[in-house]
């Protein structure tokens, strides 16, 4: 508010950003569901807005894919913030573990991973804060002596990323299959 007057550009932002954000979870919904190809006059209905709205917000395809895969990781490094809560550090790891193989049964967007956003430096930073506290969450298992001491981050993206990448490809939905593998990559780490 200026001099008790309502600037006109105040609303717009909150309203841009809300419409952003739905944006965003109608992408993320789309995706889960049918995967990347599906198109953004798809998620434009479903996030209630036009196809200029999502454009608006972002350039590209590309662009979009990024941010939904930013909220992502974000959810998961939430996701390891309460596991690092936890008083037992391998079982907070096998949780988390399970967890993410949960949800990842029914999401067909897996296959973001593969999406062409590489580049995105808001990405690659949420990767990398992923990773590090992935890589904390690690150290205090190894340091219980629950975990081989030659696992790091990157082996379990190698090993979890492999059963995604499978897994997605053949289609299966069932999150017992899903958790069946996320068993046999949690029985890799043991020490």
């Amino acid at each position: 508010m200026i001099g008790g007057e309502m600037t006109v550009a105040e609303p717009r932002r909150a309203d841009a950003r809300r419409n952003r954000e739905r944006v965003i979870a109608a992408a993320a919904e789309v995706f889960a569901e049918r995967g990347i190809e599906a198109g953004v006059p798809e998620i434009a209905e479903l996030a209630g807005v036009g196809k200029g709205t999502v454009y608006r917000n972002f350039e590209t395809k590309d662009d979009l894919i990024a941010a939904v895969l930013i909220e992502r990781i974000r959810a998961w490094r939430r996701w390891l913030e309460e596991a690092a809560r936890e008083e037992d550090p391998w079982e907070a790891l096998t949780a988390f573990l399970m967890r993410a193989a949960t949800c990842q049964a029914s999401d067909r967007s897996t296959d973001l991973r593969m999406a062409p956003v590489v580049a995105n430096p808001e990405l690659q930073r949420e990767r990398s804060l992923l990773t590090e506290d992935l890589e904390g969450l690690i150290a205090r298992a190894q340091e219980q002596g629950r975990v081989r001491p030659d696992v790091t981050a990157a082996d379990l993206r190698v090993l979890f990323g492999g059963v995604s990448r499978v897994l997605t490809d053949d289609g299966v939905k069932d999150p017992e299959a899903w958790r069946r593998y996320a068993g046999l990559v949690i029985d890799a780490l043991r020490a």
